[in-house]
Formats: C-alpha cells, sequence, structure tokens
C-alpha cells in the first residue's frame, strides 16, 4: 500500500501487504487531481500458494462482485517467479492441492496460470496449494480478463475484480488488527471501492505507458518497476467500469516511427 501523507509500514501474516511512504510530485501533470492519502496495493508478497480455504476467499469475491466484470468467465490464478528465483524456475514446474486424502493437480498454462476448481474435500480437509520446487521462488496474483477487450488494453472493471479477488484472499489471513487499521485509514470496509486506492497491475511484457481512455481525455498513468506494473485509479467512481486502459510495450514503442515535429 502507498501512504504518501501518513507513511506505515504494515508485515501481513503470511499473505503480505506492504505499506510505504512516498510522494505524488512525479504524477503526470493531466491526471486527475489528488486529494487526502493515496493508497497503493501492489500485490500480495506471500511467496508460494498455501491454504486452499485461504484461495477459495478469492473465487467467493469472484462471484460476489462479478458484476464488475460481467463478461469475464473465471478468475485465473498466476504464478510468477520472485526476484531470488533460478533462471528455469518455471520448468518442470507443476501444482496440485494436496490434503490428508486429496490430491487434485492444477493444470498450469504456459504463463503459469490455472483455475482453482472448487472442493468441499480440500476445504473440510484444510488442504494446501504446493508445488513441486523449492518454497520461497514464487509469488502469485489473479488475473481477470472480459471477453471482447481488444488486444493490448485492460478493462477497469477488470482490475476492481482483480482487487476484490486480492483483498478477500489477504482477509483471510491477516490478523484483526491490520484490518481494523486499513479500515481505519480507507474510512470503509470494501477497501477496493476507496477512492484513495491506486491498484499496482503486473505486466508480464515490459511497459512504455499506460494511458486511460476517457472519452476524448487521455490520462497518463504511472508505471513502475521498470515498467513491469501500472498504477490504476479503480476506486475512482468518476471511470466506469468499461473504462478501458491503453498498454504501450518497450518493445513496440522502440520500433514505432518517431513523431512529426
Amino acid at each position: 500500500m502507498y501512504l504518501p501523507i501518513l507513511p506505515i509500514l504494515v508485515m501481513l501474516a503470511a499473505s503480505h501487504v506492504a505499506a510505504h511512504a512516498g510522494t505524488q510530485a512525479d504524477a503526470p501533470a493531466e491526471a486527475p487531481a489528488e486529494t487526502g492519502q493515496s493508497i497503493h496495493i501492489n500485490s500480495i508478497r506471500n511467496p508460494e500458494l498455501k491454504s486452499y480455504r485461504v484461495m477459495a476467499a478469492g473465487l467467493d469475491a469472484f462471484d460476489e462482485y462479478h458484476a464488475l466484470a460481467p463478461k469475464a468467465r473465471e478468475v485465473r490464478f498466476q504464478l510468477i517467479t520472485g526476484s531470488g528465483a533460478p533462471a528455469d524456475a518455471m520448468r518442470d514446474l507443476s501444482l496440485r492441492i494436496a490434503g490428508n486424502e486429496t490430491s487434485i493437480p492444477l493444470s498450469l498454462a504456459a504463463d503459469g496460470s490455472f483455475t482453482l476448481p472448487r472442493s468441499a474435500q480440500a476445504e473440510s480437509e484444510d488442504a494446501d496449494l504446493i508445488t513441486n520446487k523449492k518454497k520461497g521462488n514464487y509469488r502469485w496474483q489473479p488475473s481477470i480478463h472480459s471477453d471482447g477487450v481488444p488486444a493490448g488494453m485492460r478493462r477497469l472493471g477488470d482490475l476492481r475484480l482483480q482487487c476484490q479477488v486480492t483483498i478477500a484472499i489477504a482477509r483471510k489471513e491477516i490478523p484483526f488488527w491490520v484490518r481494523t487499521l486499513v479500515g481505519t485509514l480507507l474510512r470503509t470496509t470494501d477497501w477496493c471501492s476507496a477512492e484513495q486506492l491506486k491498484l499496482g497491475t503486473r505486466s508480464n511484457v515490459p511497459l512504455a505507458s499506460a494511458t486511460l481512455l476517457d472519452g476524448e481525455r487521455r490520462i497518463a498513468l504511472k508505471v513502475e518497476k521498470e515498467g513491469h506494473s501500472f498504477l490504476s485509479p479503480i476506486g475512482d467512481t468518476h471511470y466506469a467500469d468499461d473504462t478501458l486502459i491503453e498498454l504501450l510495450y518497450q518493445q513496440d514503442a522502440a520500433g514505432a516511427p518517431s513523431a512529426a515535429p
């Protein structure tokens, strides 16, 4: 999380949401004016997927808030390597739900994403999600994409639903005092609807820019982490769920012709 006015660092148990101080001085000039505090949620920083019960909370959130992205068929979870992972960490990677009597293999796509099935047995056994690789090499993120969104675009409602899934999972593990603190800072129990919240969305391909399209306006969004993440105003109700964000990748920008004088 990102708090420019009230710096705070909260380390969450198992699934971590980082809170740190910053400044809005480098925000794009054409971006909407900021008021009050700005909260930046980058990702849940848990190194491994853990309890099935915890992860299944994300499925519940997808169903509960599906109206944000009614054309999204499913929520996928994507495994991504951490900074200290070896170069071949994704090679021959496998994932399964494992309990006392439960063993459900999960199919991983080429990008490391998978769907989580509903399983009453896995929930009753408090089964875990485990990989066949060394612990600590992986993180995860939800991935939601509505049908019909053009290539190179992201839909704001999809990102809002991703936030709901992320927060639902985080809240299953974080202590009560952390939930109370964040709720107090945001002045709402629905963290993703807070106007001051900015969501960091990871990009597998480095970005040159991310631009929110609001009618005739083009609003530059902040790109960070060397192009691997951009911030979107998911809590700002001025923007409808169908608002699109145009992504320009570094590889495409490098090959684009120079602008006319």
